[in-house]
């Protein structure tokens, strides 16, 4: 195999509700101070066809708004989330009140030139999936809480054969970035300082974000590889260099692969394991919802993941204690009252938000 090489960035240290399995939510969710949440969402890319269902960009952002707002995940991976997207949601006020860039910072190169913002050279092409995007497209942010985390390094590749080469795939139409964000957790870091019981909190943590391609299995598998061999490489090199230090590695986001599927089994066999799996709830996959909600009537599947990544055995975070719960959260939006059409489908986006509540302890 090819070796991996990524873009490494050295950082100085410096209102509609939401439903879970059709139950309505507080208007607040509060999480405990001990607590880590990790959320990840694939908001969907704006399509032609959707205006016309009331779908459109502009219908369903205030909902994917306030849904941040409501449930702040403290890290949150984005996929189909074009700059135009980000920028929105980020500098918007939310319908509870405040803009999300007074909570959150960002990190997310875009998929078709590594840059921090989308080609506007006229030599660029239009994408090629959607016509209203322009010479914009998918970007796989990373959100986090900047009031507790302090990003340390960003690390930015993609799913191909050259992960160092921007833009690239395995012979796709456009490239599969996976950008990541390795945070110090400084509120870990003052527990730690402070009360000796809470020896398991990770001081730092490396968490990705990640899409997929869709309908090839061989595709896929070839990402799986990639992402193996960066994060395992990150991991050797991250404990060598810093032995005292706690590293909690994830990646989330859409990997167009059911559980059970050769891909899942892939991610399982190269050290990475589905939150959902050690998760204090005792559910068995069966027992979990979907995370897509298609508008167009296809059929849904669960296919996106908070994956923990083990890696070498001397891993000093066991996550059979951490995960406390992951629960797959429905948004709705765009008056999901109106009558001609089918009202479960009127959602914020075509895929759940997935939070992982996490018991650091």
């Amino acid at each position: 195999a090819a070796a991996v090489y990524f873009h490494l960035h050295e950082l100085q240290q410096n209102s509609s509700g939401s439903i879970i399995n059709g139950v309505n939510t507080p208007r607040y969710s509060h999480h405990p101070h001990n607590s880590l949440r990790v959320a990840t969402w694939n908001l969907r890319v704006p399509f032609p066809p959707d205006v016309e269902r009331n779908l459109s960009w502009v219908d369903r952002r205030h909902s994917i708004a306030s849904a941040i707002a409501r449930w702040r995940p403290h890290l949150l991976a984005l996929q189909e989330d074009c700059y135009f997207m980000n920028d929105y949601l980020m500098n918007t006020q939310t319908l509870l009140g405040g803009k999300l860039s007074d909570i959150y910072d960002r990190y997310g190169l875009f998929n078709r030139n590594g840059e921090s913002y989308p080609a506007t050279n006229n030599n660029w092409p239009e994408n090629a999936f959607s016509t209203i995007v322009g010479k914009d497209g998918e970007h796989n942010s990373i959100w986090y809480d900047k009031g507790r985390f302090m990003a340390t390094k960003n690390v930015t590749f993609w799913l191909s054969r050259t992960p160092h080469v921007a833009g690239s795939s395995f012979d796709e139409v456009t490239g599969r970035v996976v950008n990541c964000v390795l945070l110090h957790d400084r509120q870990c870091a003052y527990r730690n300082g402070t009360d000796k019981i809470r020896i398991h909190c990770p001081n730092y943590i490396f968490f990705c974000s990640a899409h997929l391609p869709a309908g090839n299995t061989t595709r896929q598998l070839w990402s799986v590889g990639v992402l193996s061999e960066v994060f395992s490489r990150f991991q050797h090199d991250f404990l060598n260099g810093n032995a005292n230090e706690k590293l909690m590695m994830m990646v989330s986001g859409d990997f167009n692969s059911a559980p059970g599927s050769d891909t899942h089994n892939a991610m399982l066999k190269s050290g990475f394991i589905d939150s959902r799996q050690v998760s204090q709830e005792g559910k068995s996959i069966e027992e979990y919802t979907d995370t897509t909600n298609d508008w167009y009537s296809s059929e849904d599947s669960l296919i996106d993941y908070v994956w923990l990544y083990l890696g070498r055995p001397e891993r000093k975070i066991h996550p059979s204690r951490d995960v406390v719960s992951v629960r797959h959260i429905q948004t709705p939006c765009c008056d999901s009252r109106l009558s001609f059409d089918d009202s479960l489908n009127k959602t914020a986006s075509d895929h759940l938000m997935v939070l992982a509540d996490f018991g650091i302890i």
